[in-house]
């Protein structure tokens, strides 16, 4: 075995043994869901049959509804984000006049702002407006969030793009929002992926922004529905909040399954473009 392939192996071995590393919570985390009361507490132990009332529990509370009100913001804040900040990306990344550089760096200022210290007039603001305890307002907050560095991502892959693309839809008589929508934004789909691939998990998990600006339980989202569920006084046990934990990790993984070949290959034409 020359060099070469003694590296290649000694990599894959790392890697493997990274793999290992991380996903050995989460299969203990699933098996814990399976084991009966008396073998819980025992680490080493197996689940000798197929113990489902861990979900049947968690599943009789507000879980659907929970995954409802994650799926809407999350979905609603990243399709904002997109909208506002491709176009916006677009914009700063052909216009050299001295406003649109000022945009640009007022944009990418709110990257360095600490989200903490913007809590309290955020409420303050939300409080004015009435959208304390809204859907509505986390949409808004996580679009305002993202939109600093999606715009710069927007707008780093808009410079890849040849303006003589423009050129040619502007003598085919596109105007400049068909010519966008048309033209531009099919080819801005590398950085969509990257976009939605950084950040949904971010929306998904979050647990301090809707503990904040909500205070329905109809309103609530998974992460403090989870950990209300987890410090009921009902709850004696762990199996249901980490039955409720495998649930929620579910839409995710399954979108990550159903997208990972396609989001790759766009973060390879991504690369290769720029």
């Amino acid at each position: 075995m020359n060099g070469s392939k003694r590296a290649s192996l000694t990599l894959e071995i790392v890697l493997i043994l990274a793999a290992l590393l991380f996903l050995l919570p989460v299969l203990y985390l699933v098996v814990m869901t399976f084991k009966e009361p008396r073998l819980f507490y025992k680490p080493l132990a197996m689940p000798d049959r197929l113990y489902l009332d861990y979900y049947k529990l968690a599943l009789g509370t507000s879980f659907f509804r929970s995954m409802f009100n994650s799926l809407l913001v999350t979905v609603g804040g990243l399709a904002l984000t997109i909208l506002v900040a491709s176009m916006a990306g677009f914009v700063l990344a052909r216009r050299r006049e001295k406003l649109f550089l000022f945009f640009f760096y007022l944009f990418m200022s709110g990257m360095v702002i600490p989200t903490v210290g913007s809590l309290i007039p955020l409420f303050k603001l939300a409080s004015l407006l009435h959208l304390i305890n809204t859907r509505t307002l986390l949409i808004l907050l996580y679009t305002a969030g993202f939109i600093p560095f999606a715009s710069f991502l927007y707008s780093a892959f808009t410079k890849s793009i040849p303006r003589e693309l423009e050129e040619a839809g502007s003598i085919d008589g596109c105007g400049s929002l068909r010519m966008f929508w048309v033209i531009i934004f099919p080819l801005l789909l590398p950085a969509t992926g990257t976009f939605i691939l950084t950040n949904v998990y971010g929306i998904w998990n979050d647990f301090l922004t809707p503990l904040i600006f909500l205070n329905s339980p109809d309103k609530m989202t998974l992460m403090p529905t989870i950990v209300q569920f987890m410090f009921n006084k009902q709850s004696t046990n762990y199996g249901p909040v980490f039955a409720i934990s495998v649930l929620a990790m579910l839409p995710l993984l399954l979108l990550f399954v159903l997208t990972q070949k396609r989001m790759l290959r766009g973060l390879v034409m991504g690369s290769v473009k720029g």
